[in-house]
Order: C-alpha cells, then sequence, then structure tokens
C-alpha cells in the first residue's frame, strides 16, 4: 500500500482541512482538462494527534489468487468478517476505537495521545492480533504515535505518525506486534516502562530499519501454568504455509517460547524432564 507525505493543507476550525488538486493537465486555477470531465477533486481531511497501529495479513497475495473460486471467496470473505468484526464491538466502539480497511491493510487509532489511552488500545490491538492467529488469518503490526490526516471521502491516510507504522509493519519477518520509536520514547517520557507490560527487547527480525527502541510484544499478559494456547495454530499453519514463508512461523514460535513465562518454572516444558 503505498502512501504520501502529508498534505500541504489550509485548516479550518476543526479537526478538518481542506485541499483542491488541480485537474490533470491543469493548474487549479485553469479549466479542467479533457473538455472539463474530471473537475476537481476536493477533499476533506481529518487530522488526528494519537496511537495509531498498522496490520496486515500474511500470505494474503496467495489469499486473493483463489478468490475468483465461489468457496476459497466466501471462505475468506468470512475469515475477514470475523476478524473485523473485533474493531465494530460495542467496547471498541465505546472507547471510540476508529479504523480504516483497504487492501491487506488495518489502520486502527485511539482517540487521543493521552497515556490513559493507551493501555485501552494496546488491549485491542493485541486481541486483534490473536484473534488473527486463531482464525488462521495471521497480521503483522506496529504501533506508533503522532499525526496522521485521514481523508473523509476516500481511504487514504498521511503523516508521519502512519509512516512510521506501516514501516516498521512492512520490516517484520515473522508475526508479531512490535512498538515502534515513536511509541516506546513516548510511554517512558510519560512515566510507563512497556518492558513491564509484556513487551521484550532483542532478537526482533527487522529486515532493514533499525531495532532501537524497538520491543515485541511476547504473545502473554502476565503468566500462566499452561502452555500458550496459540501454538497449535502457528504450527498447523506452518505446516501448510509455503516454503519460503516456513521461517516467519519458526521465528514466531520461538519467540514464544522463549518469552513465555510461567507462574511455577518446574510446569514449564523444558523443566519436566528433570525428574
Amino acid at each position: 500500500m503505498p502512501y504520501l507525505p502529508p498534505p500541504r493543507a489550509s485548516s479550518t476550525p476543526g479537526t478538518a482541512a481542506h485541499r483542491r488538486f488541480a485537474p490533470l493537465g491543469g493548474s487549479v486555477n485553469s479549466p479542467p482538462a479533457c473538455g472539463g470531465a474530471l473537475g476537481e477533486l476536493m477533499l476533506t481531511w481529518k487530522k488526528r494527534d494519537a496511537w495509531i497501529g498498522v496490520f496486515d495479513i500474511l500470505g494474503f497475495r496467495n489469499l486473493i489468487r483463489k478468490a475468483d473460486q465461489d468457496f476459497p471467496r466466501a471462505v475468506l470473505t468470512d475469515t475477514l468478517g470475523e476478524l473485523l468484526d473485533g474493531l465494530k464491538s460495542e467496547e471498541a466502539r465505546q472507547g471510540k476505537l476508529e479504523s480504516l480497511v483497504f487492501s491487506d491493510t488495518l489502520v486502527v487509532f485511539a482517540p487521543n495521545l493521552e497515556p490513559s489511552s493507551y493501555g485501552w488500545f494496546l488491549l485491542h490491538c493485541k486481541k486483534l492480533l490473536n484473534t488473527s492467529i486463531q482464525i488462521r488469518l495471521p497480521l503483522r503490526g506496529a504501533i506508533s504515535k503522532g499525526t496522521t490526516f485521514t481523508a473523509e471521502e476516500h481511504p487514504i491516510v498521511l503523516g508521519p505518525g502512519f509512516v512510521e507504522a506501516y514501516e516498521f509493519c512492512e520490516d517484520q519477518d515473522w508475526i508479531g506486534l512490535i512498538l515502534a520509536p515513536s511509541a516506546t520514547q513516548a510511554l517512558r517520557a510519560a512515566g510507563l516502562e512497556p518492558l513491564h507490560h509484556d513487551f521484550v527487547s532483542g532478537s526482533i527480525p527487522l529486515r532493514c530499519l533499525p531495532s532501537a527502541d524497538v520491543l515485541a510484544y511476547r504473545f502473554q499478559n502476565g503468566s500462566a501454568n499452561f502452555d500458550s494456547p496459540l501454538l497449535p495454530w502457528l504450527r498447523e499453519m506452518q505446516h501448510f504455509a509455503p516454503e519460503s514463508a516456513k521461517v516467519k512461523y519458526a521465528r514466531t514460535l520461538d519467540h514464544i517460547q522463549k518469552h513465555y513465562r510461567y507462574f511455577h518454572r518446574s510446569s514449564a516444558p523444558s523443566d519436566s524432564n528433570s525428574e
């Protein structure tokens, strides 16, 4: 999904900004090209300063190649519907979670940048990731903070907050959820340490981007006395994945098992054979 730099907009009162785009072949004040058939495009921009999450669907190209067949298309429709239902839940609506979906990309916005909004927003991002694994439509995602602009008439997203989350989402080579540097830095500046809230550092599979201040969700909230329930779904998807994609699942499985926490270490599988 391509992105563009923030619009040069003349602001109006409130959160919306307007920009009048020139028709093809002329300036804003010149007659439209093609005998006036195109006219002028007026976009209304909504500005947000908020936490933002960007997710994309792993293996989406293979899915859409099969979508011209009735049965695969029906399965894809049902699975996507199940994934998106969480974004439309009563809890999400009450918290004013906003979202956009285009092609294989999901973008979610918190209502603001307050630290109090972060915990609630993070909970929904974690639920989205876990649900995607359970329904076998796995996601990778990144959370950032900053300014974004969305066009109210079309699914267009601009701004540095979106660009950072999008770039870190695309740069991951696994199934996972990370905090981009802006989010990690903002939380620490507010006195919140993500390492104390189920995020870990190190060994994050980024292709090109630097890993400084990038933290990864460990697929668990707190501790448990049982293995992660996500492991069987991930192993099943790894088994049926193309050879080129199996390593993505391997990295995720290794990450979960390395950072999973048990109430009693004696209950962990690695300790069960110590007798």
